[in-house]
């Protein structure tokens, strides 16, 4: 991550740890898809504010798998949101 915040890069080589046992995290394919928009939004081809990042709400993954640890995703993006945050100011 630069001093501007995270780069398109960054969000397409993001990697998350799975949650601790007894936890489902997130569903992987819907972060993942949603990180797909915010890659589009960071290279300036679609539409995803600041806001959008900070209420988005992701599905959890079916019984008896871990998917994504939330407090690794939730910390991601709000460094994500915060990057869209500048870039909207800059606009």
């Amino acid at each position: 991550m630069s001093d501007a915040g995270l780069t398109a890069e960054d969000v397409r080589s993001a990697t998350f740890n799975k949650p601790p046992w007894g936890k489902r995290g997130y569903a992987e394919n819907s972060v993942d898809d949603f990180l797909q928009l915010a890659v589009r939004r960071l290279d300036g081809q679609a539409e995803l504010s600041a806001g959008d990042v900070r209420q988005v709400c992701f599905t959890k993954p079916p019984i008896g798998k871990r998917g994504y640890n939330e407090d690794e995703v939730d910390s991601f993006l709000d460094a994500l949101a915060a990057t869209i945050a500048r870039l909207d100011d800059r606009a």
